[in-house]
Parts: C-alpha cells; sequence; structure tokens
C-alpha cells in the first residue's frame, strides 16, 4: 500500500504559502539532481514572467498555484567544475539568477594561506576561462596542524592536479604544479 508523502519542497511551499514569514529552501547542487523527480511540474513555476500566464501547477491533489509566493526564496549551489552537467545548466539558467562564488583567504588561524596563494596564482596565471572554474575551493587549505595540510596536499590536492592534467586540462601550468609538488612534498606529477 502506497501513502502520498510531500518532499520537502512541497513541504515548504506549503509553509510559505501559510505564513507571512520568509521561508527559505537550500538545494544543494542541484545541477546533480534528475529536476524532474526532484521539482516536477514545479519547475515551470520558476520560469521568467509565469505569473501572468494562466496555468496552474497542482502540488497536492488539493493546492494548485500559478506563481509562487512572494515570500519564498529557494537557493541552490551549483558545481559548474563538472561540465557534463552543461545541458542541465541552460534549463536551470533561464529560471534563476546567478551569483558566482570563487575561492578566497579565510581570516582563520587553520588556513594554510601560503598553500592557497600558491595555487590560486598558478590558476590565475595558466588556466583558461573554463579552467578557472577547477580551483580548488578553501576547504583543502583548512587544516588542524602542518602534518594535516601537508597529508591535504598529498593525498587530495595532489591526485586532484594529476587528474585534471591525464584529462588534458591546464596543460600550460604543467610545470609550475610540478615545481610546487616538488617544493612542498617532494612529489613529482611525471611519474
Amino acid at each position: 500500500m502506497y501513502s502520498e508523502s510531500l518532499g520537502i519542497f512541497s513541504q515548504a511551499l506549503k509553509h510559505s504559502l501559510s505564513t507571512k514569514e520568509e521561508t527559505i529552501l537550500i538545494i544543494d547542487e542541484i545541477n546533480r539532481a534528475n529536476l524532474s523527480n526532484v521539482l516536477g511540474p514545479i519547475f515551470y513555476l520558476f520560469e521568467h514572467k509565469q505569473d501572468m500566464s494562466n496555468v496552474s501547477i497542482e502540488i497536492t491533489p488539493d493546492l494548485s498555484i500559478n506563481q509562487l509566493p512572494e515570500n519564498f526564496y529557494v537557493i541552490a549551489t551549483m558545481n559548474t567544475a563538472d561540465r557534463s552537467l552543461a545541458v542541465v545548466d541552460f534549463a536551470l539558467r533561464r529560471r534563476f539568477a546567478w551569483y558566482t562564488l570563487k575561492p578566497e583567504i579565510i581570516k582563520l588561524k587553520e588556513f594554510y594561506k601560503d598553500d592557497f596563494i600558491a595555487i590560486q596564482e598558478i590558476f590565475h596565471w595558466f588556466a583558461n576561462s573554463n579552467e578557472l572554474t577547477l580551483q580548488p575551493g578553501q576547504g583543502y587549505f583548512i587544516a588542524s596542524s602542518a602534518e594535516e595540510m601537508v597529508n591535504r596536499i598529498k593525498y587530495e590536492l595532489f591526485p586532484l592536479i594529476k587528474e585534471y592534467l591525464q584529462e588534458g586540462l591546464l596543460r600550460n601550468a604543467r610545470e609550475e604544479f610540478n615545481n610546487y609538488f616538488m617544493n612542498r612534498i617532494n612529489r613529482t606529477l611525471f611519474e
């Protein structure tokens, strides 16, 4: 026996309709989801000027709407480094406003600023505009000790950059990355 169960999107939407307070739904890496399964026909409510149409979308059997409530906000993250999802990006791009976040220095004692700057400079000098989205984020450079940071470089950054190079990305920066890793962890990318 099956019983109806509202998904989180529908729950948030119903909540926003029942109150005047702002309702915020956060969807992490929306481009990795099957949007038809996650949003269903609700996805059409994000169309520009949808509120001017006479089309209603059935949210539940007892609720149909033709526009999203003014107190309902959706914030979705999207990892643009995964280019295999570019087709989905276009469907999303025409329905949402966009704000690009780039890796930046964090003012934390545990943030290894020198390593962050070294990698960032290589990207800024040698990456093309598409490759800039591949720059490792701040989380790679947060460690509770120098030993932890060295391990992060060995087991996270080094394999990541090596994979990029093996995929034919960041070719112009091969020597610079190799020099960084040789100086920092005494490992070469060219094994």
